[in-house]
């Protein structure tokens, strides 16, 4: 049985390498866990709040013929795998505040993390930042119309972020000036609409943008 991955899963699993010992956290359908197994070649946790997903995860692995290799644990957060040798944590599908949630209950940091929150993703940035991680990237992809950023951080470091890069991220490719480009009109639909009434941090960052583009351009 194979797998079907869209740009979100490919590029989450194009961060992990052989030898990493994986915790899949909130591993819905299972198969960022399964696909890691293959990948690193070591068995890999997957943990959820949900029993429910819990179970996709089991019934994908069982059909894998992977039942041994992925080791599910219902639990919140990291604590489920404080007692193991886990080295690298994936935390796809959630919200910044949520990850920022988890990140800061774990009682210990790891080697890699791979981190994709589908909103909010300038609050994880600054709480990244301000606790003294490390980012070794930062990009946009786009898949099914919509933009996520992954973000490859490790947990002894001193990342900074600049205003621009809290909203957009540190790598400039196609996918990040597409969403910036939609970003955009957005702030500058909300700013029309807001009849005089203060909105400081939709300013901000259009402002971010117009800095960057009028750079891009006198390049």
């Amino acid at each position: 049985m194979s797998l079907s991955t869209d740009e979100r899963l490919k590029a989450v699993l194009g961060e992990l390498c052989p030898g990493d010992k994986v915790a899949d956290v909130g591993c819905d359908h299972g198969k960022i866990a399964n696909l890691a197994v293959q990948i690193t070649g070591n068995d890999v946790f997957a943990i959820d709040i949900s029993a429910a997903s819990l179970k996709k995860t089991k019934d994908l692995s069982r059909e894998l013929c992977q039942e041994e290799r992925v080791v599910c644990l219902l639990g919140d957060g990291l604590f489920p795998v404080d007692n193991t040798d886990v080295d690298t944590a994936v935390i796809a599908g959630l919200g910044a505040h949520e990850i920022v949630r988890i990140l800061a209950s774990a009682r210990k940091r790891y080697r890699k993390y791979v981190l994709v929150p589908h909103r909010h993703p300038d609050v994880l940035r600054r709480y990244l930042s301000d606790n003294s991680y490390g980012v070794n990237k930062d990009f946009i992809i786009k898949c099914g119309g919509k933009f996520y950023p992954v973000i490859v951080a490790c947990g002894e470091g001193n990342v900074k972020y600049t205003s621009f890069e809290l909203a957009f991220g540190k790598t400039r490719n196609e996918a990040m000036n597409e969403y910036m480009a939609e970003r955009k009109k957005t702030l500058t639909a909300i700013i029309g609409k807001a009849n005089g009434e203060s909105l400081e941090k939709a300013e901000e960052e259009l402002r971010e943008i117009d800095k960057y583009e009028n750079k891009r351009n006198n390049c």
